[in-house]
């Protein structure tokens, strides 16, 4: 199974990676044994995290279908990982052949990594960029020669909001994300919780070592006033597995998934 490229590595040597981690729980195959036990070493000690990798890209796959169903052919998904698993340039697809992806992720084992993944793929790109720094994601040309942002973009922040520790950063690396975007286009957001989910406000609050970032935990009443000018599609604020353009859904505090969820809609 561990037939990734030498530059990963696979020896004893090599620390986990969370892009990894997350393809093993979503059932991928780019990942190494160090993933794979890290993955079993976690669980035991947070039980639900493979749930959580899973309940993102849930999430994810709805947001995706719904913005092909309303015509959107073009995607700029933060914190991206690595783009296996039925990621959004499969997924959109099966709908719209030529629909152009922009990835983005900030680890540069992962971006290297997710390039050989979409090596060949035309109008897919990858950049190597920290997400909370929108100029620099938006005057790359990883994204200006892949997107059009004149017309309507899907904008993913998928499982990666609460990594921007600074509220006030947060706020502004949003506000500047949407307002680059055109009429029409789209904004998607899971969040992660301790809404009905103690072990993840433990996890929160452990010293993590290095190998990864303690989330920022956020509820609506604090990410509210990031989609003001943009209309709520569906639901509103709910449970981000559960998520359909078509509400009602339950709330995360309802379903103790640890992830809240909003898409919206810039007229």
């Amino acid at each position: 199974m561990d037939e990734l490229d030498p530059a990963d590595g696979d020896d004893e040597e090599t620390p986990p990676n969370m892009a990894r981690v997350f393809d093993y729980n979503l059932g991928g195959t780019e990942n190494l044994e160090v993933d794979r036990e890290f993955s079993v070493e976690v669980d035991a000690m947070m039980p639900g995290m493979s749930a959580l990798c899973r309940d993102h890209r849930s999430f994810s796959r709805a947001v995706v279908d719904h913005w092909c169903a309303e015509g959107i052919d073009q995607f700029l998904e933060l914190g991206s990982g690595l783009p296996t698993v039925d990621h959004v340039h499969t997924r959109s697809r099966r709908v719209h052949p030529d629909a152009r992806v922009a990835y983005v992720d900030w680890d540069p084992r992962t971006v290297e990594h997710a390039r050989r993944l979409v090596a060949g793929h035309e109008g897919v790109s990858v950049l190597h960029a920290d997400a909370g720094d929108a100029a620099a994601v938006l005057a790359a040309p990883e994204v200006r020669d892949v997107l059009d942002l004149s017309r309507p973009v899907g904008l993913l922040a998928v499982g990666v909001l609460h990594y921007l520790h600074d509220d006030a950063l947060a706020a502004r690396a949003v506000r500047a994300y949407t307002d680059a975007l055109a009429p029409g286009s789209g904004f998607a957001i899971s969040h992660l919780t301790s809404v009905g989910r103690p072990d993840i406000h433990a996890w929160a609050t452990m010293n993590h070592g290095g190998w990864s970032y303690a989330p920022r935990l956020r509820g609506p009443v604090e990410m509210t006033p990031w989609l003001d000018g943009w209309a709520v599609v569906g639901p509103g604020w709910v449970s981000a597995p559960d998520w359909r353009p078509q509400g009602p859904a339950p709330g995360a505090e309802v379903t103790g998934s640890g992830l809240w969820g909003v898409v919206a809609r810039r007229g």
